[in-house]
């Protein structure tokens, strides 16, 4: 099975590398899904084209297993989670926002501007700490590793299984006209 979704995961990052823009790709995969979990038109839109902008930044950090982390994390919602210490679509806890604050100062500048828990109300924010939270994961602690460094996100040895089973099934969505 994990040889399976590993192959399957392959043929995805390779057709979007070989076939299509980054931005645009990022951009209409991310839309589409969260579109198909009842997110609001506005709300769809502000994700999606920072999901794209991530990707291109990072595109270490493939722009569908991130979108299966929202899915995995929030199903797309904005909520509080872990008795309120996790926030958002990706439900962030405060250790790792002062993880990526770390590396990168205009996210250390906007934090120290905002409690952890006033995060829920800047889902662009969210989207851009968590993605290179995720790419931070896998550069300094993983060595580009995505299980290990799925594993890492959610502590846990087989949260990648979760990520991947979600994976399938959006890509479907995504892929849809």
């Amino acid at each position: 099975m994990k040889n399976r979704l590993l192959f399957t995961l392959l043929l995805i990052l390779s057709a979007g590398i070989l076939f299509g823009n980054l931005y645009t790709d990022a951009y209409n995969y991310t839309y589409k899904v969260a579109k198909y979990y009842g997110v609001n038109d506005e709300r769809a839109k502000v994700i999606a084209q920072t999901v794209a902008e991530e990707y291109e930044k990072f595109p270490q950090v493939p722009y569908q297993i991130f979108v299966a982390v929202i899915v995995s994390e929030s199903g797309f919602k904005n909520l509080y989670g872990d008795s309120g210490h996790a926030v958002g679509y990706c439900q962030l806890h405060e250790s790792a926002t002062d993880y990526v604050a770390l590396f990168f100062p205009e996210i250390k500048h906007i934090l120290s501007k905002i409690s952890h828990d006033d995060l829920i109300k800047f889902p662009a924010l969210q989207i851009r700490i968590a993605y290179r939270y995720l790419y931070l994961i896998m550069k300094n602690i993983t060595n580009y590793n995505i299980i290990k460094a799925l594993n890492f996100w959610n502590n846990s040895d087989k949260y990648y299984l979760r990520v991947f089973d979600t994976l399938v099934f959006i890509d479907s969505i995504a892929m849809k006209n």
